[in-house]
């Protein structure tokens, strides 16, 4: 249990003082189904402190000391008023009374639902039908019988009437009670802090109708009958209207304000209820009981009405701010970034885009949670440094927490990570961009993130270990059209406008027909192409390759069945992306249409890369396999750019090794590359696999590689890619 302190000890004074002078403020009315003339009390107010007190409960203690303030209240009243040697009767026959309705109290607060955790000590909108029926039904009648039985068993002889009387006396006083304090209370204590559900500033046409409204209802006032003593009686004619404005009242107001003013607007309409009652007015049970079912009625719709809004605030809130976390790894994303800097005083000077190699085949290997469990911890490594948004798979936006920043020792601590996941350690492949950042505007945020974008696809692409910086924040225009250049490039994928195009590759020797290279253009609509290029990158982004792939085979398939005899290549290469080669449906795809065009696929060289197929050896391997099984030729790409280049001639059934480009263009003036190049000749044929060299641009390179014997040649110097429609078809042997 807590222990008691001098916070208690306050609440509990405040709360016994309540419960002692509250009995001695009545609000005195006469009621008409009373047998003698004398004046009773409209609203016993304590009670609704207690029965709040009971459905807040913060200590139990509470409430017995404020039951205990209230006895005392009462017999000190009652023996001051009582007849001579009736006192001490009076006491001892109420004393089992309080008793009772002591438990009576604590079984109406927890069949409402009270008292509840302080985490969910909060009024919902399921509440108020149970509040309604319980504290304004159930709690006043247990009263009524409570106050009979005791006097028909305790009292002296009993008469009925005046019983009867009483019982509805007591009934109405608890009634009211409850009424005015217990709701307000709720609400101050439980939503002190809460705003108004409406904080926005008032427009001048609701000022001029809150204006209008109450020149409306002073002309009502004003036009009440004479025997209206009180000069504001008449709010109880206009209580809806009152109602009214009482709702405004409460969507305008923080909860710390609205719960007062409705318990003192209520209080006032009790006030006057009693009034009407001494200046005449009809006071009869039932016009009692209508008033205050009205008057209840409206409090809970003024309740409801701040409830509701404090729910919808919530909630949007709540959404906001999921909108502002990935759905799957939990980790901050683009919104969080625009939402933060947007909030951020002093703006960073600059912004990186870190992009990870290789996550698709993680996922692949592992499955989704494994991407998930990576993202995640890589936001926690990066946390002592940068602030990380995730902008999808295997890319973030770093954010420094300072004005300066070592990226290259970022970059660093990335490549020390290490991330296990099932058993399995991944080391992972960082690719780093940074733009400067121009100011804290929507406008300058996004061109710097399109420009670390920029960059960091520049460091993948070029394979850098260190930072790419951007040189500015980009041009706008020019980054628009390249944003909707790339949208095009889908639309016109899904519309199946491509054009094929050949490149040859001859050998060395000049003996036998070439192969050929097939080059994949988008036609646009006004007759121009879109080069790989421009669109490769997003297609890639976008998870779009694996239709690029698809319409490729489709479109080269029917070509190659209605001419495969004529065409002057023995095989036609075809470029295969990471993303194609670790898909199960596309293996299969693949492989039934092959075999659904017989004698095409001895004609056919696959393309793949080492990159595409790094982590990921055992859903590759089915698919190579099922392609060399019915005669198609397998080359592996842009060979010696990687760290496992000459493992993979061991591990797949390779025919054909492409030595990249950035070996062969530099090899006449760089002894280096010329001795890489002879080494990954020698290489490849003990694998028994033969050297195709690109990018062979002069006569001077292509010397070279015939010295060193590669077997393969391509690039400009050897013919430039022309479109397959147009190619000059003659009947060459199957080689």
């Amino acid at each position: 249990m807590r222990t008691w302190t001098w916070v208690d000890t306050r609440n509990a004074s405040l709360v016994a003082l309540a419960c002692f002078v509250l009995p001695f403020l009545p609000i005195p009315y006469w009621p008409s189904f009373k047998e003698d003339a004398a004046a009773a009390n409209l609203a016993n107010l304590q009670w609704g402190v207690l029965l709040a007190l009971a459905m807040l409960s913060p200590r139990k203690a509470y409430l017995r000391i404020g039951y205990l303030a209230l006895f005392t209240a009462w017999m000190l009243h009652s023996v001051g008023q009582a007849a001579p040697g009736t006192g001490p009767w009076t006491v001892l026959r109420s004393l089992p009374l309080y008793l009772a309705m002591y438990g009576w109290t604590v079984l109406c607060a927890r069949a409402m639902g009270w008292p509840r955790r302080p985490g969910q000590a909060r009024i919902r909108q399921r509440d108020i039908v149970p509040f309604g029926a319980i504290a304004f039904i159930v709690y006043p009648l247990g009263w009524a019988v409570a106050h009979l039985a005791s006097s028909f068993l305790l009292g002296p002889e009993p008469d009925l009437a005046v019983l009867f009387d009483q019982g509805m006396r007591v009934g109405f006083s608890r009634f009211f009670g409850v009424l005015c304090l217990t709701l307000p209370i709720l609400l101050f204590v439980t939503g002190r802090r809460e705003p108004a559900p409406m904080p926005s500033r008032m427009p001048w046409w609701e000022g001029w109708l809150l204006g209008s409204y109450f020149i409306l209802l002073a002309a009502l006032l004003w036009a009440l009958p004479a025997q209206a003593q009180h000069p504001l009686a008449g709010l109880i004619e206009q209580r809806f209207m009152l109602a009214a404005l009482m709702v405004w009242a409460v969507l305008r107001l923080p909860w710390r304000w609205s719960a007062p003013l409705i318990a003192a607007v209520t209080l006032l309409l009790v006030y006057l209820v009693g009034v009407g009652t001494r200046a005449g007015l009809r006071t009869d049970a039932l016009h009692l009981l209508q008033i205050g079912f009205e008057m209840s009625v409206l409090q809970q719709l003024m309740v409801l009405t701040q409830v509701i809004g404090r729910d919808n605030r919530r909630a949007v809130l709540r959404l906001a701010e999921e909108s502002r976390r990935d759905g799957l790894s939990g980790v901050p994303n683009i919104n969080a970034l625009r939402h933060d800097m947007a909030t951020r005083t002093a703006p960073p000077a600059e912004i990186g885009c870190l992009g990870i190699e290789n996550l698709d085949n993680l996922m692949a290997g592992f499955g989704l949670p494994a991407q998930e469990a990576l993202t995640a911890a890589i936001h926690g490594h990066l946390q002592p440094w940068v602030r990380a948004y995730t902008l999808g798979m295997g890319q973030f936006a770093l954010v420094p927490h300072a004005d300066k920043t070592s990226w290259q020792a970022l970059l660093s601590q990335i490549e020390n990570f290490e991330f296990r996941y099932a058993d399995a350690q991944v080391r992972i492949e960082p690719h780093l961009g940074v733009s400067p950042l121009r100011d804290a505007g929507p406008e300058a945020l996004e061109l710097a993130l399109h420009s670390a974008y920029g960059a960091m696809k520049e460091a993948r692409r070029n394979g850098e270990t260190a930072p790419v910086f951007a040189r500015d924040g980009g041009d706008p225009a020019a980054l628009r059209a390249s944003l909707q250049t790339h949208s095009l490039a889908l639309s016109l994928l899904r519309r199946r406008q491509l054009e094929l195009h050949v490149q040859p590759i001859r050998r060395t020797s000049g003996d036998g027909a070439p192969m050929g290279e097939i080059l994949c253009r988008l036609r646009m609509d006004d007759g121009r192409l879109l080069m790989p290029r421009d669109y490769m990158d997003e297609l890639e982004a976008s998870r779009g390759v694996v239709e690029l792939d698809r319409a490729v085979v489709e479109t080269l398939l029917p070509w190659l069945e209605a001419n495969r005899e004529r065409m002057p290549y023995q095989r036609l290469t075809v470029n295969l992306t990471g993303r194609s080669l670790v898909s199960g449906q596309f293996r299969n795809w693949l492989l039934y249409q092959l075999d659904a065009v017989p004698g095409c696929a001895s004609r056919l060289c696959f393309e793949i890369t080492e990159r595409a197929i790094t982590g990921g050896l055992s859903q590759v391997r089915p698919l190579l396999d099922g392609l060399a099984q019915r005669g198609c030729l397998v080359a592996l790409d842009d060979f010696g750019t990687g760290m496992q280049s000459f493992e993979r001639l061991q591990q797949l059934p390779i025919h054909l090794v492409k030595i990249d480009g950035s070996f062969i263009r530099n090899m006449v003036d760089n002894p280096r590359d010329r001795d890489l190049v002879r080494a990954m000749v020698t290489i490849a044929r003990a694998y028994h696999a033969e050297t195709a060299a690109e990018y062979v641009e002069d006569a001077q390179i292509l010397a070279e590689l015939g010295q060193l014997q590669v077997d393969w040649l391509q690039g400009y110097h050897i013919g430039r890619p022309r479109p397959l429609a147009e190619l000059d078809l003659v009947a060459a042997p199957l080689v």
